[in-house]
């Protein structure tokens, strides 16, 4: 027989008794001494004992019955002891508590894995869950936010109303493609910068404007912006970088504060940083654009070419936000090279000239 120092509680009082467990082959005896100083013997039968054990050495047993008895046992080799005399028995599920514990190359391990998962969930997860939610915010919704990130963003710029006016009156000369209202806003501002916010607003800094020689250039431009648009690749960034907030206030159907919260953060929109694949699939989309409507693919590429010599790179925002990797560059040449149908676009290049007249 082996003996145990244990504590005991019967679950009737709030008493917990000093007690010695004996192990017997098919049942536990524990043995305390009562209030009025009397000897009392439990008897626990193996097969209804449940066992709980947490992220320390103290084991804890239960008795499978109404009484909630329950003994506490902080004896190290008690564990052993039970597999090598019940067998049959499983008295201990595997858990990572106790093997944590006692290894610290294993602690170490397992938050690199919990690390890592959080690392998973932030990267795949949420951007995956961000495009499910996205998809199903319904359009008033996504127009109303755009809204209220445009008034918050355009406040701290200088926006250049006949410009402004020109670009629009040369953007509808282009069929997008979209349902979106698309409204263009050019500011004042030494700097090469466009960007999209979600429900139809851009807003391009007029320094690009200078840098172009030619209507497809901005063209390929506002058709690679209104594609993020149409794409709601805007409202997928806000909501990855911004995820844990939205997603709550999604949860509790609080339109009204992510509304709010998103708008306090309208800043953030000049540094989103688009995917690789978010960025293909604008130009894919705007060469889809080129091909409808039969204007030159080359655009695109000179468009890349603006950005690569754009000067300073602190003056050349654009590439930070959209970066221009070498795939999308060959991509685009190779557009350009298919492209056979080129048609007369004379009425853009009237708007384009008009354009460019305006101080």
């Amino acid at each position: 027989m082996q003996n145990f120092n244990v504590r005991y509680h019967d679950g009737k009082s709030a008493i917990v008794n000093d007690a010695t467990l004996t192990l017997m082959p098919d049942h536990w005896l524990i043995r305390f001494t009562g209030p009025n100083g009397e000897s009392r013997t439990v008897r626990w039968e193996i097969n209804r004992i449940v066992t709980e054990q947490g992220f320390t050495n103290l084991c804890i047993f239960r008795y499978h019955d109404f009484s909630e008895q329950t003994v506490e046992c902080k004896e190290e080799k008690l564990p052993q002891i039970l597999r090598e005399k019940y067998p049959g028995t499983t008295f201990f599920k595997k858990k990572v508590s106790n093997t944590i514990l006692k290894s610290p190359l294993t602690l170490v391990g397992f938050f690199v894995l919990l690390i890592g998962l959080l690392v998973g969930i932030y990267f795949i997860i949420l951007p995956f869950a961000a495009e499910k939610i996205a998809a199903r915010i319904p359009r008033s919704m996504e127009i109303k936010l755009g809204e209220t990130l445009y008034q918050n963003v355009i406040s701290g710029y200088k926006k250049n109303e006949l410009l402004s006016q020109k670009v629009n009156h040369f953007a509808k000369a282009i069929d997008f493609q979209t349902t979106y209202p698309i409204r263009i806003s050019v500011v004042n501002k030494k700097e090469i910068n466009a960007f999209a916010l979600p429900g139809g607003h851009i807003v391009v800094f007029d320094e690009i404007i200078k840098k172009m020689k030619t209507k497809e250039e901005l063209a390929a431009l506002l058709a690679h912006e209104v594609s993020h648009v149409h794409y709601q690749h805007s409202l997928k960034s806000i909501f990855r970088s911004m995820g844990g907030y939205l997603f709550i206030s999604l949860l509790f159907s609080d339109v009204s504060a992510i509304v709010a919260m998103v708008a306090e953060n309208s800043n953030m929109l000049l540094n989103l940083t688009y995917s690789r694949a978010l960025e293909t699939e604008a130009d894919m989309n705007a060469g889809k654009i080129f091909k409808a409507q039969g204007i030159g693919m080359k655009g695109l590429v000179d468009l890349f070419k603006v950005l690569q010599t754009g000067g300073q790179e602190e003056t050349n925002r654009l590439l930070s936000t959209h970066p221009l990797t070498d795939e999308r560059m060959r991509n685009a040449m190779a557009l350009a090279r298919e492209q056979t149908d080129i048609r007369d676009q004379s009425e853009l290049q009237n708007r384009w000239i008009e354009l460019k007249a305006t101080k």
